[in-house]
This record gives structure tokens, C-alpha cells and sequence, in this order.
């Protein structure tokens, strides 16, 4: 009875994972990462918005993506958070600043963001904060529901 009970969980979790296309994106992740070979080193490779102080003096609303060089999670939305800050309807809408949390100038921002966990992105706007979910992040689709997200919120 418990044999059977588990294979029928383990059955009903792969045909999840392939359903929701999450078993090829945890499969390439590991493999982009063997072929890489090399940690990705955001401040250095991904890092090209704005401090928070210039983008929060623009008049547009400012994506805040908070990270850290060393946690795996920000490394993994690095590239899809580069094509988003490229997009030409993003680039019109928003500023956008990297905020390194372990950088010591950025302390207040972490505190004032109650930064805790990483990745950590939040949509400002005229005071008015909005976190996005680790969940929305680290989707396979993050890419598509982040730009609705982030389009949503400028309306």
C-alpha cells in the first residue's frame, strides 16, 4: 500500500513538473550553470540602472531589485531582470536601480524595504510601494508576468 501511495506521488509531482514546464527549467539551470562554470557576478555583469538615489529624482515610477553577488536565486533572475530593464515599453515606463544589500551605502534602503530575503524587487511610485512576489520572480514564465506586473502598475 505505501509503495503504491508513493510511486503515485512521485508520478503526480514529474507530471506536474513537465506540465508547468518547471522540470526543463530546473534540468537547463543546471546545466547552464555546469557549462558556466562560474558564478555570475551581478554588480560587475548585470548591473548597468541606476543608483536608487538618481532613479528615485526621475519622474517615472522605479523598479528596485535588491540583490546580493553571492545568492544563487538573484543570479538565476539576473539575465531575465536584464531583458526586462531593456524591454522598449519598461525602458518608456520606469527607472530602474540595482541596489546591492550588502553594499554599506544602500543600509537604509534594505531597512527602509525590509529587505530580508534575495532577490527582493519592489515597484515604486509616488510613494507608493509594491512588492512583487519571490514566486513571480523565479517562475519560468517570469519574464511574461513580470512585464504585465510592472505595466499593470504604471495604468
Amino acid at each position: 500500500m505505501k509503495k503504491k501511495f508513493s510511486t503515485l506521488i512521485i508520478t503526480t509531482l514529474i507530471i506536474s513538473l513537465v506540465n508547468t514546464g518547471m522540470l526543463l527549467y530546473l534540468v537547463s539551470d543546471n546545466v547552464i550553470t555546469a557549462i558556466q562554470n562560474r558564478p555570475i557576478v551581478i554588480s560587475r555583469d548585470y548591473d548597468k540602472g541606476q543608483s536608487m538615489e538618481k532613479a528615485l529624482q526621475t519622474k517615472k515610477p522605479v523598479i528596485v531589485w535588491f540583490y546580493t553577488d553571492w545568492c544563487r536565486y538573484c543570479q538565476k533572475l539576473a539575465p531575465t531582470f536584464k531583458k526586462l530593464t531593456k524591454d522598449r515599453q519598461i525602458k518608456k515606463e520606469y527607472a530602474v536601480a540595482y541596489v546591492n544589500a550588502e553594499d554599506p551605502r544602500n543600509k537604509e534602503y534594505v531597512k527602509e524595504y525590509k529587505v530580508e530575503g534575495y532577490p527582493t524587487v519592489y515597484l515604486v511610485k509616488e510613494g507608493k510601494k509594491e512588492f512583487i512576489s519571490p514566486i513571480d520572480l523565479l517562475s519560468p514564465f517570469a519574464f511574461d508576468v513580470l512585464k504585465a506586473k510592472f505595466l499593470e502598475f504604471v495604468k
